[in-house]
């Protein structure tokens, strides 16, 4: 059995056409993980711990029916991880044969959850490479990833700041508590996320002052909170600190984390940051200019020439994502059903109707399967004598019916009358 986390079209559609000759942007593999590496103090001497957190979101891994556990499905792939010193030796090298199961196989499921993985290593300070790579035999797909990593010294300096961890959930047990890692450091899905570090204090000082500072993408200060740390009753090494950070003000980005810790006599600062992207959307934030073009078959004009009148590129993805908001039919929701089937559909298009001259959502039938959906019924004449190739499509409860002529023999379909009808997500607005 294979699940895929990707929307398909209909089964309709997949029985009725062949793959098309797409782009070599669409011909991307899914990446089967996510991966951060972080730095902290540990009792080995003076090596530090470094801890390798590999997420492997189940939505982009092949599955088949465990021979041996009922109702369970399986994907299997291999997982390798390098360690690269400042001269390029390798001094770690581990290579697993790994697997996660489930026993859900619905789509949602699989697009919200994910199984970490996680190796601890114990580096002297100093400058290394870390290089992590995952292999799923059964469908040949590999995704590699290569890090710079700095292992700092933290058991003598007066005062340091442990590399900062971003906690999508955070939880307790019997006093103990539990935490949930934001590998991929995407906050876009959560109302709170948590700043996780240590403080490792290695002075008499019976008092430290922590500040934290968040800046979005034009170094704005968008987040400050202040928090004192205090041993009055006795010196504490390790110092766990958990902030809580609310996203609902954050506009779509990355954005840097700024933190300083200092006591009467000593001070140090650390550095992190954090993303907010958008899982909907077929393109990062960054490339607004395209995606405001991609609302050509929802939006008005007006409104299209709105967003493009912004003055940063900040304030049109603001502007960007209000239009979106306005269309939002749960707004007390973090899903936007209709964001989500559009962009489903832009994506659709991309895959099936691409060409290596022009994405799938700017061609004629990317532009009807956007507006209207799967077709109801489609007529393919590939091969007719005295006329050339074209199909058919039929909309039922739309009473509608668009006729596409490849005029070239190369598989580029264009509509015989073009539309003049409102788009039918006028419903939504």
């Amino acid at each position: 059995m294979r699940i895929f986390f990707t929307i398909l079209l209909s089964a309709l559609l997949l029985s009725l056409y062949p793959a098309p000759a797409v782009s070599q942007e669409f011909l991307r593999k899914p990446e089967l993980f996510n991966l951060d590496i972080l730095n902290f103090y540990s009792t080995e001497g003076t090596r530090s711990r470094v801890d390798v957190y590999v997420e492997i979101p189940l939505k982009n891994m092949e599955f088949k029916k465990s021979k041996t556990i009922k109702n369970t499905y399986i994907s299997k792939f291999d997982l390798n991880i390098d360690v690269k010193d400042k001269s390029g030796d390798i001094i770690y090298n581990n290579v697993s044969k790994e697997e996660v199961s489930t026993q859900q196989t619905g789509q949602e499921y699989l697009s919200q959850n994910s199984q970490i993985l996680t190796r601890n290593l114990f580096l002297p300070p100093g400058d290394y490479e870390v290089f992590v790579s995952v292999y799923e035999p059964s469908t040949k797909n590999k995704t590699e990833k290569t890090r710079e990593l700095k292992v700092e010294d933290y058991s003598t300096p007066p005062l340091s700041i442990s590399d900062v961890m971003i906690v999508s959930r955070l939880s307790s047990n019997d006093g103990k508590k539990i935490i949930t890692p934001d590998v991929g450091r995407n906050v876009a899905a959560i109302d709170t996320f948590y700043l996780f570090y240590y403080v490792y204090k290695n002075n008499d000082d019976e008092k430290v002052e922590l500040n934290c500072r968040i800046l979005d993408p034009e170094k704005k200060e968008v987040y400050t909170k202040t928090e004192v740390i205090d041993v009055s009753n006795g010196i504490s090494f390790q110092n766990q600190v958990f902030m809580p950070v609310p996203t609902a003000d954050f506009g779509y980005g990355k954005y840097t984390i700024e933190i300083t810790a200092a006591s009467n006599n000593y001070n140090s600062t650390t550095d992190s940051w954090f993303e907010n992207l958008s899982l909907d959307l077929p393109l990062p934030m960054k490339d607004i200019d395209v995606l405001v073009e991609q609302l050509q078959y929802i939006a008005k004009g007006d409104e299209m020439d709105y967003i493009r009148r912004a003055k940063t590129d900040v304030d049109k993805q603001k502007r960007f994502l209000d239009f979106w908001k306005k269309k939002d039919p749960s707004p007390n929701t973090k899903r936007n059903e209709v964001m989500q089937e559009y962009y489903r559909r832009i994506n659709a298009a991309n895959k099936f109707f691409g060409n290596v001259y022009t994405a799938g959502w700017r061609t004629d039938m990317g532009m009807v399967y956007i507006i209207f959906g799967e077709p109801n019924n489609i007529e393919r004449h590939p091969y007719e004598m005295d006329s050339k190739p074209y199909e058919v499509w039929e909309y039922y409860q739309d009473n509608k019916q668009f006729v596409f002529v490849d005029n070239t023999g190369f598989g580029d379909y264009r509509l015989v009358s073009p539309i003049w009808d409102t788009f039918r997500y006028e419903n939504y607005r």
